[in-house]
Parts: C-alpha cells; sequence; structure tokens
C-alpha cells in the first residue's frame, strides 16, 4: 500500500513547519508517556499536565506563533501551548481522542505514528532509551507469537538465571508487544473512520476486501486464535509476581537501573514499578481484546449498513438531490457545466404562491382532543395459524445458512467470482448476497482477492472484480 493512502495530507507539516523542533520533541515526549498508559490508551488530562511540565522545564524549545498558519492560535501559558500541540498533532493525525461513557478523554497514536515514533525514539538523541533499547544481539519476533512465546520462555529459565538480563528482555518484548497490539487498534479505528469518510460503493467493497487481508487475517485472528495471549498469560503474571516477592530477584533486577538512578533504593523501586508495569500489561490483554472484538464488528456493520444504504439512497429525496449534483460535479470536471445547469432548468418549477392574510383565510383551526375509550383495542387474540408458509414471507434472506449456500451454489471449481454472479441489471438482494459472501469469507478465514484489470458494471455503480477462494489462508 502507499504509504500517502494511509496518512493524511498533512501528516508531516509539523515536522516542516518552522516550529519543527518543539513539534518533534512533543510528539516524542508524548509518546514517551503514552507508552506508560494502558494498552487501550491514556487520559488526555494526563499528558496534557506531562506536557506543560516538559515545555516549562526546557526552555530550549522556543515556539514563535508568527511562524503558524492558524493566525487565531495565541497559546498565552505553557499549558495553552500544550493543548494547542495535542490539537494540531490530532488535526494531523498523530493521534486521536475517544470519550469514554464516563466523559473521559483517552488519547491513542495513530498506527501509522507508532511506527515512525519507534523509528524517532531510535534515531534521536535526546531522548533517554535506557528503558526500551533492545540489545544488540536481540532479534525482534515479527509476530505476537514471537514477543509472547520469548517472554514465556525467558521467565520459565531454571539453569543458571540472570535475573537482570532477563527481566531486561521481558520488559522489552513487552513493550514490542503493547505496540504491536496498539498499532492493530488503531489500524481498526482508522477501518471505522473510513466508513464515514467513504460515500461510494465500490470504495466501500474495496476497503472492506483490503481489511480482510491486511487487518484480519494478518493481526486480528493471529492475536485471537494462533497467538492467543490467554494460553501463556497466567504464567507470565505468576512468575512475575513471584519475581517480585522475592528481595533477591528484586535487588538483581536493580542493577540493570543503577546507571540512571541516584541511589540503590532508588534502582530497587523502579525496578518493582516495572515488574508492576509488565504485570498490569498483561491483565489489561483480557479487555483489550474485547475492545478490538467490538471495532470488528463495528466496522463490518457499518460498512454493511452504509452500503445498504447507499443502494437504496436514490429511492428517497435526499438521494435523488445527491444524484443531481454529482452529475452536476461530474459534468463541471468535463467543462460542460453550462450544458448541466440547462438541463437542470427543465427539472423544476416554482410557482408564485399567493399569501393569503388570517383575517381573510377560510382556515379553521383544529378542535381538542379527547381520548375515546372505544379506541382501546379488545384483548380477542388472533383467531388464524401461523403455518410455515406465513412464516417464510418475514424470513431474511441474509443469515448465515443462507449465505453459506448461496456462496457454496456460486462456486466453479471452488473460486466465487463477482463479475460471474452480477449483472447490470442485478437486484439489491443478489447485490447484498455478494456482501455477505465476503463477510462470511472473513468469518471462515477463506482467500479474497481484488482483480484489479477487471469491473463488474451495474445500473447503479462500478467495482472492481474480485474472487473467493474456499481455501483456508
Amino acid at each position: 500500500m502507499d504509504l500517502f493512502d494511509m496518512v493524511q495530507d498533512n501528516f508531516f507539516s509539523l515536522l516542516s513547519s518552522k516550529n519543527k523542533r518543539i513539534y518533534l520533541a512533543s510528539i516524542l515526549q508524548v509518546f514517551k508517556v503514552y507508552e506508560t498508559g494502558t494498552i487501550l490508551g491514556i487520559e488526555k488530562k494526563i499528558v496534557v499536565d506531562d506536557l506543560t511540565y516538559f515545555l516549562d522545564s526546557n526552555s530550549n524549545y522556543l515556539y514563535n506563533i508568527e511562524d503558524e498558519e492558524d493566525e487565531e492560535a495565541n497559546p498565552q501559558s505553557k499549558r495553552e501551548l500544550a493543548n494547542y500541540i495535542l490539537r494540531r498533532m490530532e488535526e494531523c493525525g498523530w493521534i486521536y481522542v475517544d470519550v469514554t461513557n464516563d466523559y473521559v478523554e483517552v488519547l491513542n497514536f495513530s498506527d501509522v505514528a507508532i511506527t515512525i515514533c519507534e523509528a524517532l525514539l531510535n534515531a534521536y538523541p535526546a531522548i533517554d532509551l535506557a528503558d526500551s533499547e533492545l540489545p544488540e544481539d536481540y532479534v525482534d519476533p515479527s509476530q505476537y507469537q514471537g514477543y509472547i512465546y520469548s517472554i514465556y520462555t525467558l521467565l520459565n529459565q531454571t539453569d543458571n538465571i540472570d535475573y537482570a538480563l532477563t527481566f531486561s528482555l521481558v520488559f522489552s518484548n513487552t513493550r514490542q508487544l503493547i505496540r504491536a497490539i496498539r498499532r492493530l487498534d488503531a489500524r481498526m479505528k482508522e477501518y471505522i473512520q473510513s466508513v464515514i469518510d467513504n460515500t461510494e460503493i465500490k470504495n466501500l467493497m474495496e476497503r472492506l476486501i483490503k481489511y480482510k487481508n491486511e487487518v484480519y487475517d494478518k493481526s486480528y485472528v493471529k492475536l485471537k486464535v494462533s497467538d492467543n495471549i490467554d494460553r501463556y498469560r497466567l504464567n507470565i503474571v505468576t512468575r512475575l509476581e513471584e519475581f517480585q516477592s522475592n528481595e533477591t530477584i528484586v535487588k538483581a533486577i536493580s542493577k540493570n537501573y543503577l546507571a540512571v538512578t541516584k541511589t540503590e533504593e532508588e534502582a530497587i523501586n523502579k525496578a518493582i514499578r516495572n515488574i508492576d508495569e509488565v504485570i498490569d500489561a498483561f491483565n489489561a490483554i483480557e479487555d483489550f481484546i474485547v475492545e478490538i472484538d467490538n471495532k470488528n464488528r463495528n466496522y463490518i456493520n457499518s460498512t454493511i449498513g452504509k452500503i445498504k444504504f447507499l443502494l437504496s439512497e436514490e429511492d428517497n429525496i435526499i438521494g435523488k438531490l445527491n444524484s443531481i449534483l454529482k452529475f452536476v460535479k461530474d459534468q463541471n470536471k468535463k467543462g460542460k457545466q453550462d450544458r448541466a445547469m440547462r438541463i437542470l432548468d427543465g427539472l423544476y418549477n416554482l410557482p408564485q404562491i399567493k399569501v393569503y392574510n388570517m383575517e381573510s383565510s377560510l382556515y379553521t383551526p383544529r378542535g381538542g382532543y379527547q381520548r375515546n375509550a372505544n379506541q382501546v383495542l379488545d384483548d380477542v387474540g388472533f383467531d388464524f395459524d401461523l403455518n410455515p408458509e406465513f412464516l417464510s414471507q418475514f424470513r431474511t434472506a441474509y443469515n448465515e445458512e443462507e449465505v453459506a449456500n448461496f456462496l457454496d451454489a456460486n462456486l466453479v471449481d471452488g473460486v466465487f467470482q463477482a463479475s460471474k454472479i452480477l449483472r447490470y441489471d442485478c437486484t439489491r438482494t443478489e447485490f447484498m448476497m455478494v456482501v455477505y459472501s465476503i463477510i462470511l469469507a472473513v468469518e471462515k478465514s477463506y482467500v479474497v482477492e481484488i482483480i484489479d484489470d477487471s469491473k463488474v458494471e451495474t445500473e447503479k455503480f462500478i467495482i472492481k472484480d474480485f474472487v473467493i477462494k474456499k481455501t483456508l489462508v
């Protein structure tokens, strides 16, 4: 995928502005604080407080409001400046802020921003990386399973254990695992947002197939099934609690922090806090799994709802107005705006309406409404049988069994191809069965591939052709 399809047009504007130094330092500082939060994010209020203190303590980062394009921005204090920087980060797509049911603002970094911040932290000399750097001879696992199994293996060693090195690797792997999970969360949120941003059926269909291939198969399924954290979580938490309760082990681990603390007692307290941080991370993972389950359902349901709306849009007044406006827009692109307006002139006629004054009007106000006891329905029940033939009229065609039968019936040599099913005059039900076939393919982990050089054209829209192969990924 093209990088610029994944980021906003103004994503890098912060790093190219005249205030780029203070923006870069602030982004990295916010990311460091974000990493101390839970897997689901960190309260924005905490970030504001920390960034305010950071800006107040580092006078070498100068901010010049005259260099900003936003003429209304004129922060008068370090707190106002911190809030302004966070607002600019959100506008440019570095972070997003959600509001919980308790009206608490929770801050998260976007998928691309997490990856870029990791690279910047490794290259930026002013940031203390003592807690997050990996040993030179250590190779990062590329999947959740690698991180989880590495942590599990390290904690269950039995011979010649170097507790300082062991916990250093456990802490680093946990950080990498959390970053990978956060990237998954950010990507799912971006796909949910794309349902709102896209107004074309073809775009929604392509995004749904990309979601299946890039997010669902590569990350979601692995986290839920093959890399199931629950398989190792209890053992990992138990071993860490054993470490924490053993003074000798804690003292050994504290050697990692003697270089960055003033006293041995501070090093021991830092070791205890970091062990707590890893324990809290694994205890919070279950809540995160529930959260990404909800995001998965929200994205699929939102996509289906949007496609249904767009299919029926032409049947209502709003849909007809949208069609007219799209026609004008397309004609304008072709340089034929005058022709489009001449066509529109014949579509409407606004007659002159004569206004009557109240004195000469024959309108009589309605009388007051009184409840009539005879309007209450008698409790007489139904006198007819709800036979299967009658009930079949209300059965939905979109249940899983019907969709599975539709998919199987249209498989040719194990391949389901959209262009061989959808005709120019296909019905709304036929098209929705094709959409639900993609959803079923997602749930069953079948292969779904877009055919770039082939299109399916119907009366209302054009989409790229695609195939579903009944072969497990």
